[in-house]
């Protein structure tokens, strides 16, 4: 599988658009879920819990309040092994969700954070959306790894107006993606979740 099939391969897995985008038909279901998160007390407030997978290779910390849905996918296909969490809204009339994943590629297939943010994904988010719009795009590190920050407005065809952030790292054969994505209203009104979704992910094998 080559970079854009492979990564197109695991936006479709986190269902870019949820409900809008079928899947392909050998997608892994969904391996857990959470009941809709709780309103936290002032403790859990400060220090939010967080949603980890179940191997442990990915987690960040749950949205405060009550309408979210937490769940994860895996895929195990050797050379293309991905961990995916995300935490919807479950209000589709509010789509909106978080996300964070840890994938590996061939190692013919290794791509800098930067050709992947500037190349691979523009590539994919022409099939995803109608037409699209990269308002900002900007390296970055993470635990000193080199990293790259968009910020994309798009249209869908069935959603409409979509706001996106999606933050890339690399580390030997590993890609690590959080992304944020939704209405333009429902973006802007879950400013401080998305930056401690983005502030908050971890990543085991980025470490």
């Amino acid at each position: 599988m080559n970079p854009l099939r492979a990564h197109i391969f695991l936006l479709v897995l986190a269902a870019a658009c949820d409900g809008g985008q079928p899947g392909p038909s050998n997608m892994p279901a969904e391996t857990s879920k959470s009941a809709p998160a709780a309103a936290p007390g002032p403790a859990a407030a400060a220090e939010p819990a967080l949603f980890t997978s179940k191997d442990g290779l990915v987690a960040a910390p749950r949205p405060p309040g009550d309408g979210w849905e937490c769940v994860e996918q895996t895929a195990t296909d050797p050379g293309q092994e991905a961990t995916l969490i995300k935490c919807r809204q479950t209000d589709r009339a509010r789509f909106f969700f978080l996300l964070a994943k840890d994938y590996a590629v061939p190692p013919d297939q290794v791509r800098s954070a930067e050709q992947l943010a500037t190349d691979v994904f523009p590539s994919t988010y022409q099939k995803l959306f109608e037409k699209f719009e990269i308002l900002e795009s900007k390296p970055t590190t993470r635990a000193g790894k080199p990293g790259h920050d968009l910020r994309i407005s798009a249209v869908h065809a069935s959603m409409g107006e979509i706001r996106k952030r999606e933050l890339v790292h690399t580390a030997g054969n590993h890609v690590f993606v959080v992304s944020a994505e939704g209405l333009p209203d429902v973006f802007d009104a879950e400013s401080s979740a998305i930056e401690a979704w983005f502030s908050g992910a971890q990543f085991k094998n980025l470490q």
